[in-house]
């Protein structure tokens, strides 16, 4: 599943990040001359002779990141990119971890790239507008496979998107799924709800009187009224799900009613979020001390059973849920975020891929990139036998975290629901994949005889869980997309900062009563002249550019 895999993609931050060298950026050097000689055969499907690319690579330990006694330097994706496509690499410079970053932000300034980076938003734009990188338009026309094609627009085509200037390809993405992000699912107790004797709610009023009883009717029956609906932390990311509720995203670049790109802290519909929350905090329903919670003490509240309602990820049931499970019996179970007009609320999707891999300008065979990806999904997402020996073995272990690129398929997860719903249904599945089965067995055994060995599978595939309720979300058009996602406009880049810490503060006082709810439209006045305005305008003109 994905949160999986961004742990995976994190461990290989850790030791095989692509990253600088010292080739020139005009020519191939002696490594690009002798790659001349060589050209792709489409009858062997591979290179002859074998072609090198240059690569950074961070240290690894050799002990800890050894899997079924593989190694960095010893792989099954080093022997298949080198038998299958006739590929190998060659490290250009060898740097722990921490430095990985800083040597390539140093590479690129200087102009002095490798072959093959895996780089994040800011180093792909920078690279692109320098001139470093390799336009990769008709390469990826011509040699992309039918399944690269498929699997690299299974988000509706965002990572893509974002991987092209001026409406040209510079980078292949690592997609994900864009319903990875935080607040998409209401989690509400369960065993609280039976407690109190409520149904599960259906609307947003129902919710709200859902918040009321747990705060004020005792659900953890201790006779003490130590309990409220919702807590957050400081920085109020905790409620991204609830200003959902209201239409509000305030965090993120969306269109208004108009259609013009808007920051979405600044509208209307955020005001009424704050003027809801601020009802909450009168009543009790959040917890008094929220301005001075961090993370750790948002999650703390939760495993020490005060908490009954947390908009958090549709994997958040195994963390940060799963202590309070395993220690308070605390039962969670999951919901659609619900609009607070009696509607269908929009939820706001994750802004495209945190991985671009982008093939150096001047490099003799710009298409290698796309073929890698083509074996890429052949083996990592083919038979299950392939997908044993590459992607994830029956330990759990993940050899694909030794691959040069790994473009994970966006929405695995709700492609595994689907399957488990249907195969539950009767329908002929084929065969699934071993992760697939394994999470299907789990939801059978659940449901015949439920257990804690099967129960935080049970909530994240089974009937009514919470990788349902993203596919409801997909199918019913409720998904959100950020209108503009580079890495900042130059006033921006001068004055974001302030304008965020702005906009928090005022976000406080109007929750806690320290401001009259008005008094938003006042801070909005203040935002805008205070360079906000001015952003606005610079990011309505690189989105018109296709700048973004």
């Amino acid at each position: 599943m994905k949160r999986l895999f961004v742990s995976a993609t994190i461990a290989t931050v850790a030791f095989s990040l692509t990253a600088c060298a010292g080739s020139s950026t005009e020519s191939g050097g002696d490594n690009g001359q002798s790659q001349g000689r060589s050209s792709w055969n489409e009858a062997a499907g591979k290179y002859e002779p074998n072609i090198t690319l240059t690569v950074g690579t961070a240290e690894s330990d050799p002990n800890s990141d050894k899997i079924a006694g593989q190694t960095q330097e010893d792989n099954v994706w080093i022997d298949a990119y080198r038998d299958d496509l006739g590929i190998t690499f060659e490290d250009m410079f060898v740097v722990s971890s921490a430095q990985l970053e800083e040597k390539l932000n140093l590479q690129i300034a200087s102009g002095q790239i490798p072959d093959l980076m895996a780089v994040n938003r800011k180093q792909f734009e920078m690279i692109v507008k320098s001139g470093l990188a390799t336009d990769l338009t008709e390469a990826y026309d011509k040699y992309a496979s039918e399944k690269t094609k498929k699997f690299l627009i299974a988000d509706t085509g965002i990572c893509m998107d974002m991987s092209k200037i001026n409406g040209r390809l510079y980078a292949l993405p690592a997609t994900q799924g864009y319903l990875e992000s935080a607040g998409v699912i209401t989690w509400l107790r369960k065993d609280w709800l039976d407690k109190l004797k409520l149904k599960v709610p259906q609307s947003f009023d129902e919710l709200y009187k859902v918040m009321q009883a747990f705060t004020n009717d005792d659900p953890d029956g201790n006779g003490v009224k130590d309990t409220y609906a919702f807590t957050t932390s400081n920085s109020l990311d905790e409620l991204i799900g609830l200003f959902d509720s209201f239409g509000s995203h305030p965090k993120s670049w969306v269109k208004n009613a108009n259609g013009e790109i808007v920051y979405g802290g600044t509208q209307p519909e955020t005001k009424a979020a704050l003027a809801f929350l601020n009802k909450a905090y009168k009543e009790g329903l959040i917890n008094r001390e929220f301005g001075a919670n961090d993370w750790n003490q948002f999650t703390q509240a939760i495993d020490s059973s005060k908490v009954g309602v947390a908009w958090l990820p549709w994997y958040a049931v195994d963390w940060p849920l799963g202590a309070s499970h395993r220690e308070m019996g605390a039962e969670w179970i999951p919901v659609k975020i619900f609009g607070a007009d009696g509607g269908d609320a929009k939820v706001m999707g994750v802004a495209g891929p945190d991985t671009y891999y982008v093939i150096r300008k001047g490099y003799e065979h710009p298409e290698a990139l796309v073929q890698m990806f083509n074996l890429w999904f052949e083996k990592a997402y083919g038979s299950k036998e392939d997908i044993l020996k590459y992607h994830k073995n029956e330990k759990g272990e993940m050899p694909a975290k030794f691959s040069q690129v790994k473009p994970w398929l966006a929405h695995e997860d709700i492609g595994y629901y689907l399957n488990i719903q249907d195969k539950l249904a009767g329908k002929d599945v084929g065969e699934m994949s071993p992760s697939n089965e394994m999470y299907y067995e789990g939801v059978v055994r659940y449901i015949k005889n439920p257990s804690e060995d099967d129960y935080i599978t049970y909530k994240m595939y089974g009937p009514d869980s919470a990788s349902g309720i993203l596919n409801d979300y997909m199918k019913n058009g409720l998904v959100l997309q950020e209108q503009y996602y580079s890495t900042g406009t130059e006033t921006m880049k001068k004055k974001w900062g302030a304008l965020e810490t702005k906009k928090l503060e005022a976000y406080v006082k109007l929750i806690m009563g320290a401001e009259p709810i008005d008094a938003f439209d006042d801070f909005v006045k203040d935002w805008e002249s205070s360079g906000g305005s001015q952003v606005v305008k610079e990011v309505r003109e690189a989105v018109q550019h296709n700048l973004k």
